[in-house]
This record gives structure tokens, C-alpha cells and sequence, in this order.
């Protein structure tokens, strides 16, 4: 399944025995549903645990999560209990849900039925390989929104942080979508992937820039030297992130790159940081940057785009 897609409804078996549909937490606002291929797995555990420890900021948009695999009841509960999980883990015990989802390893994962071939002694096996057995579902997590929407895939099977992040991200901009007053005249999107341009259609003013419009591509961002209130922000946060890039001195496409976010998203963060008091914009009028400048600054940022299509 895609962005686009409607979510398939469901229901399964949490870790506590009870049956609970996926209709049941979109009632609340939507949903964070991620797979994972093997409950108390080091991987899936800090996958799992990151999405535990960002429960305040879900909380904040609304957002319910919801852990999925193809471990059984039992499995599921001894994992919940040991890292102390506040959502529902499901057994996908079948795989059918995984299937539903696309999100089932090996090629024969769509059939109905398995194929088999003949054994010694009359024993057949499903043709899969040894991978898929071990791990039978892959990494991946489904931002769905409350009329079953899907909103974001994201699939990543060693970063175990950037499921929940890149969620999260997600869920602030559908977020600030809905609380963005309605205009007669409708702006461009700031969430959708613009197409890279270095024109400077905007006005720059001394160390920030206007709320209402977009930075540009080549903007080169830097640190406050001195922020409104201190940054708050848990280190896994993609703001923090972005301070830390920014250190550097960077163009917006530049950080859209390093933190891999779309560069209307990017855009949108920076101008919301800017606002704050924790960055500027790094040269104003009053103090234009050089020719070679200028020149390394373009360069810097056409790679960066160029990172971003990768």
C-alpha cells in the first residue's frame, strides 16, 4: 500500500487477549501503525521503544500508536511487559493483516494459498526463503489518518528511530494543516514537494524572514546567538537535529538533505525556528555575501538537492 490508499479495517488480538479493530482508534484521531518483523528483537525493540518514549509529542497531535507482528499472543505480552509499552501491541499470528498491507516478506506472500513442493516422506514446505521465515513481515510504518487515509509509508529496516520521527513529522504538519485558517485566495502548499528552483522570489529581511512565505532553496541558516527561551526539544527530535545542522551555516536545502525530510517540510520547520528566535537568516541586506560565496553557496545546495532525489 501507498500514500493515498485507503487502510483495510481489522481486527486482531492485542497483547492483553482482547479483539480491537483499527476503526476503533481512527474513532480517536489517527493512527501510527508500525510493523515489526520480531517482538524483543534489538532492533524492533528500540524501534518500539523510541515510539513509547515520543508518547507525549503523539499525544500533542492527537495521534494513537499501535505495534504490529506476526508474534503470538503470549510473545507480545512478555515484550509489553518487559519495556513497559502505553499502546496495544497486535498478533498478526495468520499474517493476513501483513498481507493486507503489503508488507509480508518473500514472493509468494500474495498467494491465497502457499505453494508447495514434495519432501521425503510426504512432507511439503512453502517455497520462501530462510530469510522471510526468520523475519516474516518487513519493517515498516503507516500513518493513517482518521478516514483511513494513508498519510505516509515509511520503511526503513536498520533505522529504528526514523519510524517514529518521520511519523511524527507527519502528524505536526497535518496537524498545522488543520489549524491554519481557511484564505480566500489559496497559497501554494508549504507541505508538498516544490520543484527545485534557485530564484529568489522572496524578501529577506535583517535575520528573518516573513511567516506568510516560503524560504528559498539557497537561504543559508544559522544558530541564533540568542534565543528567545531555551530548546527543550528530546534529542531525537528533528528540530534538535536541525540545530545541529545548522551550526554549519547550511542552505534550507542543505538541512533538507541532512535530515532527510521533504523540502517543504523543511522549509516550514526553519521558518517556524526562525520565528521562535532560534535561527536566522545568515546574511541580510545590510551585509551581502561575496560572489565566491554566493557561488559555494549555490553549489552546496544543488547537492543537496541532488541528495534529496536519491
Amino acid at each position: 500500500m501507498i500514500a493515498g490508499d485507503k487502510a483495510p479495517d481489522f481486527t486482531l488480538l492485542d497483547h492483553l487477549g482482547r479483539p480491537r479493530t483499527l476503526s476503533e482508534f481512527l474513532a480517536r484521531g489517527p493512527v501510527a501503525l508500525f510493523f515489526f518483523p520480531l517482538a524483543s528483537s534489538p532492533i524492533c525493540t528500540a524501534q518500539a521503544c523510541h515510539f513509547r518514549d515520543l508518547a507525549s509529542e503523539f499525544a500533542a497531535v492527537g495521534a494513537q500508536r499501535l505495534g504490529i507482528s506476526t508474534d503470538a499472543v503470549d510473545r507480545q505480552a512478555h515484550f509489553a511487559q518487559q519495556r513497559s509499552f502505553d499502546y496495544p501491541l497486535l498478533s498478526d499470528a495468520d499474517g493476513v493483516v501483513s498481507e493486507l498491507f503489503g508488507v509480508r516478506r518473500g514472493r509468494l506472500a500474495k498467494l491465497r494459498h502457499p505453494v508447495a513442493t514434495p519432501k521425503k516422506h510426504g512432507r511439503h514446505i512453502r517455497r520462501r526463503g530462510l530469510f522471510s521465515w526468520v523475519l516474516p513481515v518487513r519493517r515498516a510504518t503507516f500513518v493513517i489518518d482518521a478516514d483511513r487515509t494513508i498519510l505516509e509509508v515509511i520503511s526503513s529496516e536498520l533505522r529504528a528511530s526514523v519510524h517514529a520521527d518521520r511519523a511524527l513529522a507527519v502528524l505536526r504538519r497535518r496537524q498545522a494543516s488543520l489549524d491554519t485558517p481557511a484564505r480566500d485566495e489559496p497559497d501554494d502548499d508549504l507541505f508538498t514537494e516544490p520543484k527545485p528552483s534557485l530564484v529568489r522570489p522572496y524578501t529577506l529581511t535583517s535575520g528573518h524572514t516573513d511567516t506568510d512565505v516560503d524560504l528559498p532553496l539557497e537561504a543559508p541558516i544559522e544558530v541564533a546567538t540568542r534565543a528567545t527561551k531555551p530548546a527543550r526539544w528530546p534529542r531525537s527530535d528533528v528540530r534538535q537535529h536541525i540545530l545541529m545542522v545548522c551550526a554549519h551555516g547550511p542552505s534550507v536545502a542543505e538541512i533538507a538533505a541532512r535530515v532527510s525530510l521533504p523540502l517543504g517540510a523543511t522549509r516550514f520547520l526553519v521558518g517556524e525556528l526562525i520565528t521562535q528566535g532560534y535561527l536566522r537568516v545568515r546574511a541580510p541586506h545590510s551585509d551581502p555575501i561575496t560572489l565566491d560565496e554566493r557561488r559555494e553557496l549555490i553549489s552546496r545546495t544543488l547537492q543537496g538537492l541532488r541528495a534529496l532525489q536519491v
